[in-house]
C-alpha cells in the first residue's frame, strides 16, 4: 500500500484509479474513527402528541362540512 503523503506529492492528473481508491479509503477510515471517538448513540426523543384542540382541521376552518 502506498503512503498517503506520497500520493499527495504526485501530480493529481497522473493518479490511477487504484491510487484514488487508496486515498478515498484512507479518508473514510479516518472519518469513521473520528466519528466514533467518545460518542454514544443519542436516545430518540419521545414524540409529543399534538393537542387536539390546537390542531386546525378542514372542518374547523370551514372548508368542508364536519362528519355527522
Amino acid at each position: 500500500m502506498t503512503d498517503i503523503a506520497e500520493l499527495f506529492r504526485r501530480d493529481p492528473l497522473s493518479l490511477s484509479n487504484q491510487d484514488l481508491d487508496e486515498i478515498i479509503a484512507a479518508y473514510r477510515k479516518a472519518r469513521a474513527s473520528f466519528n466514533m471517538v467518545g460518542k454514544k448513540p443519542r436516545a430518540a426523543k419521545p414524540k409529543a402528541k399534538p393537542d387536539p384542540k390546537a390542531v386546525a382541521t378542514l372542518a374547523r376552518l370551514g372548508i368542508i362540512q364536519p362528519k355527522s
